[in-house]
C-alpha cells in the first residue's frame, strides 16, 4: 500500500475499484458536513481519499499542495474516477483533475460543491465562526469584540496573507487572555493557532490558481444558497439543502453517483 502522506482514506474500496479524490480542509469540530459524511453513501467499490495538508510553518505555494496530492494518487496506480472539491478546495480540485487527465486515458469527472475563490470576506466569515466555537471559554463580549476588530481590519484593498496574520494575532490575544484566565492548557491554544495558520496558507495558495478554465469542465452541485463560482461550471445541479448539510444529504450523494457513473469492475 502506498504511504499516503497527503491523503486520508475515507473508504478503502474494493480490489479493482477506481479512486475518488476529495479536496477539502477538513478539521475536527467544524459544523459543516464533510467528505467523511459523503463517502459512506457512495458506491462501496470506490476508494475515497481526502486531502491532508503538506507540512510547513509558513505560507506554501499551490504547487507544493498539488505535487503532494497528485504524486500520491499517481503512485497508487488506480484509475481516478472523479475529483471532488468543496468550497475553496474546488480551486485545487480543478487543477488536480487536469493533471490526472493528462496521465490516464479518460479524464476524471470533476464535481464542485459550492466552488469559490478565497477572498478576505470569506476568511472573515470563517474566523467569526471559529470565534463562536470558543463561546465556552470566551465571554459573549470577548467574542463580539474579536469579530468587530477583525471586521474593521478587512478593508477593500487588504492583502489576503496580511489579513490572515491580523486574524491570527486577534485570535491569540483574545483567546490567549481567556485561556490564562481559565487556567487552560496553552498547548491546545497553540494547536488551534497552527491549524488556522495552515488554513490561511491553504486559502492563499488556492488564490494563486485560476480555476476558470478547469471549472468549465466540471459540474457544480449547489445548495439553496449557491456560490458565485457555481456559475463558472460547465454544468450545475441544484439541490434544496442547507449549505452546511450538503455532504451529508442523501440527495446530494445520489446526484454525485449519477455524475461519476456506476462502478464497473475491470
Amino acid at each position: 500500500m502506498t504511504q499516503l502522506s497527503g491523503w486520508k482514506v475515507l473508504a478503502p474500496g474494493r480490489d479493482g475499484g477506481d479512486l475518488v479524490l476529495a479536496v477539502d480542509f477538513a478539521t475536527t469540530g467544524r459544523s459543516d458536513s464533510a467528505f467523511s459524511d459523503l463517502a459512506p453513501r457512495l458506491d462501496p467499490a470506490l476508494a475515497v481519499w481526502e486531502t491532508r495538508q503538506p507540512a510547513g510553518a509558513g505560507p506554501l505555494p499551490a504547487e507544493e499542495y498539488l505535487a503532494l496530492w497528485d504524486g500520491g494518487a499517481a503512485a497508487d496506480g488506480r484509475r481516478v474516477r472523479a475529483v471532488l472539491g468543496y468550497c475553496a478546495g474546488s480551486v485545487f480540485a480543478g487543477e488536480l483533475a487536469a493533471r490526472v487527465a493528462a496521465r490516464q486515458d479518460e479524464a476524471p469527472q470533476l464535481v464542485l460543491f459550492e466552488p469559490e475563490v478565497p477572498a478576505p470576506a470569506g476568511l472573515y466569515r470563517d474566523f467569526a465562526a471559529m470565534m463562536n466555537q470558543f463561546a465556552s471559554v470566551l465571554t459573549a463580549d470577548e467574542v463580539s469584540a474579536a469579530q468587530r476588530e477583525a471586521e474593521s481590519a478587512r478593508t477593500d484593498d487588504v492583502d489576503f496573507g496580511a489579513y490572515g496574520d491580523v486574524l491570527v494575532r486577534i485570535f491569540m490575544e483574545r483567546a490567549g487572555a481567556a485561556f490564562t484566565r481559565e487556567e487552560l492548557d496553552t498547548e491546545l491554544l497553540d494547536e488551534f493557532v497552527a491549524v488556522f495558520r495552515s488554513y490561511v496558507s491553504y486559502l492563499g495558495a488556492a488564490r494563486g490558481l485560476d480555476p476558470s478554465a478547469t471549472w468549465r469542465t466540471g459540474t457544480a452541485v449547489s445548495s439553496r444558497t449557491p456560490s458565485e463560482g457555481a456559475a463558472l461550471a460547465g454544468r450545475t445541479v441544484d439541490i434544496d439543502v442547507d449549505h452546511a448539510d450538503m455532504l451529508r444529504d442523501a440527495r446530494v450523494a445520489e446526484a454525485v453517483g449519477r455524475i461519476i457513473g456506476s462502478y464497473a469492475a475491470t
